[in-house]
Order: C-alpha cells, then structure tokens, then sequence
C-alpha cells in the first residue's frame, strides 16, 4: 500500500489543494510566455509563479532513490 493510499480525508484534501495550485500555475506560465523557450526559462518562470502564489519552492532538488530497500541513486 503506497503513501497516497493511507491517507487521511484531510491529507487527501491538502494534497489536492496543493496539486490544484500547482498545476494553475503551469497553466499561468504557459499562457503569458507561450511556446518556444528553452526549458530552463519555463522552470525559472514557474518558480517565480509559485512563488507569487504563496509556495515554497526548490529549483532542481534531489532525492533518494531506492529499490527493494536499497540506494540506486539519486535523482534531481
């Protein structure tokens, strides 16, 4: 059973609140800057725009990455 299914009403309602901000937010950045940028423009605008909603956020952050228990590495 993974995490998403364990949760509780609340949780499930933050996360859906949180997910439904972020994705407004892509949707922000795509609108005003359209298409044909490089991608890094597009993470640098959406940083900006979570920002300004409220959220904070880390540029390109890493994790651990695990399997059957066991470190395989990292992933940004």
């Amino acid at each position: 059973m993974n995490r998403i299914n364990r949760m509780n009403a609340t949780e499930r309602e933050s996360l859906d609140l949180l997910v439904e901000r972020v994705v407004g937010a892509v949707y922000e950045v795509a609108n005003v800057l359209g298409a044909g940028f490089l991608e890094r423009v597009y993470e640098r605008a959406l940083i900006q725009e979570l920002t300004l909603r409220g959220l904070k956020v880390q540029a390109q952050a890493s994790f651990p990455v695990t399997y059957k228990g066991r470190s395989v590495g990292e992933y940004f």
